[in-house]
């Protein structure tokens, strides 16, 4: 299982970024959850639109585990 990440910057200041977690997934195969993050790439204009997603991230999720992450701030990328 896989739940899709996308992260996203203020256009001209690329210090200042979130990051997006579907709220659809998990996904069963790492291809799935790559074609989420390309869709929700494509559609962040819509919600923010002075922001432009910079990277995606499929991360594989542990058995048992479907969502969230327990942080504070920004996803730490491993």
């Amino acid at each position: 299982m896989f739940k899709a990440l996308v992260t996203i910057c203020v256009i001209g200041i690329p210090n200042n970024c979130q990051v997006l977690e579907d709220q659809y997934g998990p996904y069963e195969t790492e291809f799935d959850c790559k074609q989420r993050a390309l869709a929700i790439s494509r559609q962040v204009y819509r919600a923010y639109p002075l922001w432009k997603p910079t990277q995606y991230k499929c991360k594989k999720l542990s058995v048992g585990r479907l969502k969230g992450e327990n942080y504070s701030g920004r996803y730490k990328w491993e």
